[in-house]
C-alpha cells in the first residue's frame, strides 16, 4: 500500500510540489458557521495566512477555484468559494 503525500493545500491546488513535508502545519480556517476545517500549509502559507487573515488570504488564492481540476479537499474548496461569492469587490 502506497503512502498519501502529505501536501500544502494551496501548493497542491497550483499543481506545485511542496518544498520540505518537515515545515509543514496542520491549520484550521472557518466555515459561515464558524466550525474549523482542518488543513495543511507549507511554511510560507502558514505565514502568509497568519498575515493576511483568512478572508484576505483565501481572496489571494481565488484563482484556484478558477482552474481547479480535481481535489480532495471539498471542505477547503467550498469556504473558499463562499468568500469569494461574498467578496468579488476585493479580489486584487
Amino acid at each position: 500500500m502506497e503512502k498519501k503525500k502529505v501536501e500544502c493545500t494551496i501548493c497542491k491546488h497550483y499543481g506545485d510540489e511542496t518544498d520540505d513535508s518537515k515545515m509543514l502545519e496542520r491549520t484550521k480556517i472557518f466555515d459561515e458557521s464558524g466550525n474549523p476545517v482542518n488543513i495543511i500549509l507549507c511554511r510560507k502559507h502558514s505565514v502568509e495566512l497568519f498575515k493576511l487573515g483568512q478572508k484576505k488570504f483565501l481572496l489571494t488564492h481565488y484563482k484556484i477555484l478558477v482552474d481547479i481540476i480535481a481535489s480532495d479537499e471539498t471542505k477547503f474548496l467550498d469556504i473558499l468559494e463562499k468568500t469569494i461569492k461574498s467578496n468579488p469587490d476585493k479580489i486584487y
